[in-house]
């Protein structure tokens, strides 16, 4: 809406200056005449308003542009040289619109157009030559100086109407007078130049020379406009006010780019200091966008050795990069890697100062192995990279010849290897932040295995009551239980937990339950189970993983139950208020597979009776520790089980986990936790769902 608003007020004054145009047009050519002062003020008002509504539209226009100053100079220099072609071949134009007898223009239409066609190109020119300077005195100004410019600005007026009074030569003093007081306040407005500072000294060299061809053509056209020719009588004619406006500006022309000329020549030696201190300006922004993007190690460091040779103006330069206690040289610019590793190891493992943790200078004109080197190079500058007070490596520049770096060198390598320090650490906070949220997408596709790996709800089982518990140290765990309804008088059961923990250990455990649910339909034997599970985990593990299981089986009919044990965690019996520890012998699964394992394997079987609690478990809960580092201990867990014997599976299961939370709040869960407890000859009164995380405290999970 603003845009549009903006666009709207340009359009309005660019149509009021096409408008006041075609009126001058009409004026000039169908009712002036020179004898009438009526006309002549409605004519000198006319152009007036012409030129104004036209400085008005430029002004507008200008500042929805990017000012170049070097680009308006050029501007300025080619509309002098339209005029100074018109002036110079205005007798050969317009001699023939003159009547020889009166000076003054024939009298018809042709003539009159031609007459306001050129006088118009005049007008246009001096309005965008007045802008041009207007722009050129605002240029880069840190005060606020437009009085001294708008009162020129009125005095410029003046003049101009000045020369209204062309035809009483008694008042030509008061013409002379503002057009005096407008000369001196050109020169004083000229001398205030900002922007030539701010120009790189390719820019000054190029301004210089232009500054001399603007101004003679200024000083051509100046005498031309003052002369009585064909080109100012024309003037006169069309407007005597256009024609001391011409003056003016030619005179502010002459003025403002002869003093551009010295003050540029002024500049010139101190052309190169500036140009190398904004340059150290511009790659310091350039670093700090660095700093915040998104770049590998490599393209970061390519473009920190790239930028530092040129801010200290180095033949070359790469990041040395600290490996242990070695050093390494990368991203060259400008020198091959065996000159660069030649010269590193030169410097970082014999003449390394003794404040190497600062910027260094080194001659290496005594180098011995410096004739094997592809260049002359003989001075080195070294900047340490630093991150959180530890030394990452250093960033070198070398120089041939004798040109040495000199303390300008130094203070800007200095800034940039701080500079580069932060991008080089952020852009390992990058490369980490990136890794972690691999890492996370990868335990979102865990943990939703793992979810359907484990049983989603505990079967409901006639004369068996069925509680079980998982609650993983990390978002994913390695602990793996899991049920098996045979058939009508068969149930078997599983627990196992692998080696290690997180990811690796949870896709192991993904294929053992590929493995236990397969043979469960095959075998019954839980020994037999444990051996072929053995067998065919070969092909899986490698040696630094095991799998530790225990399998069981209850005959329904039978009240009986069959169980092994490969390395696991004794099953507890619960039976007349007493702990019973089931430890049928076995080696956990992926430790041997020779028969060794298969003569190690037994198998226990044991006639159920009322009220019997089979606990299986693994050591997450017993050695979960406390703030002094002890361990809940299996005394401590036997207790809470013996406890509360006489109440149903779930209750049980949540007083174990209330007491283990209570003993572990103030340390971290270091160990996946899993519970399952079954209780027989019991009719099940609920669906498995575990409430005890709502009536204790809450264990805390590792954190990675």
């Amino acid at each position: 809406m603003k845009l549009d608003s903006v666009n709207l007020k340009g359009n309005l004054k660019f149509q009021s200056f096409i408008g006041f145009t075609i009126l001058l047009v009409i004026f000039k050519i169908f009712i002036y005449s020179s004898g009438s002062w009526i006309l002549f003020i409605i004519n000198s008002i006319l152009v007036a308003l012409t030129i104004t509504s036209l400085i008005i539209y430029l002004i507008d226009f200008s500042h929805s542009k990017k000012i170049n100053p070097l680009a308006l100079v050029i501007n300025v220099g080619i509309l002098n040289a339209v005029l100074f072609f018109m002036f110079t071949y205005s007798d050969a134009i317009l001699s023939g619109l003159l009547n020889i007898n009166t000076g003054k223009i024939n009298p018809n239409i042709f003539d009159g157009l031609v007459s306001f066609f050129y006088s118009f190109i005049v007008l246009v020119s001096v309005s965008v030559m007045f802008i041009v300077f207007r722009e050129l005195y605002f240029l880069k100004q840190k005060k606020n100086v437009s009085i001294y410019f708008n009162t020129m600005l009125v005095f410029f007026i003046l003049a101009s109407f000045g020369a209204l009074l062309i035809d009483v030569p008694a008042l030509h003093y008061i013409r002379d007078t503002f057009f005096i007081i407008s000369v001196l306040l050109i020169i004083i407005n000229s001398l205030k130049i900002s922007w030539i500072a701010f120009i790189v000294k390719k820019e000054k060299i190029s301004l210089l020379a232009l500054s001399i061809v603007i101004s003679v053509l200024f000083v051509a056209n100046l005498i031309n406009g003052s002369e009585n020719n064909v080109s100012n009588k024309v003037l006169i004619q069309f407007s005597p006010i256009l024609n001391q406006f011409l003056k003016i500006i030619m005179t502010y022309g002459v003025v403002y780019f002869g003093i551009l000329f010295f003050t540029t020549l002024f500049h010139i030696p101190t052309a190169e200091a500036f140009d190398r201190k904004a340059q150290e300006v511009s790659f310091l922004q350039y670093f700090s966008k660095l700093i915040t993007q998104s770049m590998d190690f490599n393209e970061l460091a390519g473009s920190l050795t790239e930028i530092s040779a040129k801010v200290c103006n180095a033949d070359a330069a790469w990041l040395v990069w600290k490996e242990g206690e070695e050093y390494k040289a990368i991203a060259n610019k400008d020198i091959g890697y065996y000159d660069s590793n030649l010269l590193t190891k030169y410097i970082f493992e014999n003449k390394l100062p003794k404040n190497s943790e600062q910027t260094f200078f080194l001659n290496i004109s005594r180098f011995k192995d410096r004739p094997q080197l592809s260049d002359n190079y003989v001075h080195v500058a070294a900047a340490p990279l630093k991150a959180h007070n530890e030394l990452k490596g250093y960033l070198v520049a070398v120089k041939k010849n004798d040109y040495i770096f000199d303390d300008e060198d130094k203070d800007a390598m200095t800034t940039f290897s701080d500079y580069a320090s932060l991008a080089i650490e952020n852009s390992r906070l990058l490369e980490e932040s990136i890794e972690k949220e691999r890492l996370e997408k990868e335990l979102d596709v865990a943990r939703e295995i793992q979810r359907k790996i484990l049983p989603s709800q505990n079967p409901q089982i006639e004369k068996l009551q069925i509680s079980s518990v998982f609650i993983p140290a990390f978002e994913v765990g390695g602990d793996y239980y899991d049920f098996f309804e045979l058939d009508s008088d068969k149930f078997g059961f599983v627990i196992a937990d692998v080696s290690g923990k997180g990811i690796s250990a949870a896709f192991i455990m993904a294929e053992i339950k590929g493995i236990f649910e397969s043979l469960s339909k095959t075998m019954e034997s839980p020994r037999n189970i444990l051996i072929k599970a053995n067998e065919i985990l070969k092909r899986t593990l490698d040696r630094k993983n095991f799998v530790s299981a225990a399998y069981g089986l209850i005959d329904l009919k039978k009240d009986t139950l069959s169980i092994a044990r490969a390395g696991h965690c004794p099953i507890l019996l619960i039976r007349n208020n007493t702990a019973q520890q089931l430890r049928p012998s076995g080696i956990g699964l992926g430790l041997d597979y020779s028969d060794n394992f298969t003569e190690s394997l037994d198998e226990k079987n044991i006639k159920l009776e009322d009220d019997d609690i089979l606990v299986l478990y693994t050591d997450g809960i017993t050695e979960a520790k406390n703030s002094e580092l002890e361990d809940f201990g299996s005394e401590n867990f036997e207790n809470v089980l013996l406890e509360n014997a006489d109440k149903e599976a779930d209750v049980i299961s949540n007083k174990v986990m209330s007491k283990v939370a209570l003993f572990s709040q103030n340390n971290s869960q270091h160990d996946d936790i899993t519970l399952v407890i079954l209780k027989w000859k019991q009719k099940l009164k609920n669906d498995g769902v575990k409430e005890w995380q709502n009536s204790a405290p809450q264990l805390k999970p590792q954190v990675t």
